[in-house]
């Protein structure tokens, strides 16, 4: 076997491990019982992805692919950003409607 014939099974492996990985953190941001475990769990596919990403780059010998990783870690990064504001808005708004109903309820007791 030559040198370049175990580069090639290492790189297989290596990707086939990073998609089970990837399955796995799939799993956890389905069953994730808390948001941040499901937000950690996507940002960590999109990093998994990107891994994956950059190995297919190197066993193909072709270096326009880890562009293409760059701009799906660019997204994933937004992605992730946005999804926590969306979080935080409602999170902010529904802790507002706890003040008012407990400043009613305060009020009725005077």
């Amino acid at each position: 076997m030559t040198i370049d014939g175990m580069y090639e099974i290492l790189f297989i492996v290596t990707m086939s491990l990073l998609a089970l990985i990837t399955f796995a953190y799939l799993v956890r941001t389905i069953l994730g019982p808390h948001f941040t475990d499901r937000i950690l769990a996507a940002n960590s596919i999109s990093t998994v992805i990107i891994l994956i990403i950059s190995v297919l780059a190197v066993y193909l010998k072709e270096s326009y692919i880890v562009d293409v990783a760059l701009i799906y870690a660019s997204l994933g990064f937004i992605t992730v950003i946005i999804l926590c504001k969306s979080r935080l808005q409602i999170h902010h708004r529904d802790r507002d409607d706890d003040f008012k109903n407990l400043k009613k309820g305060l009020d009725k007791h005077d």
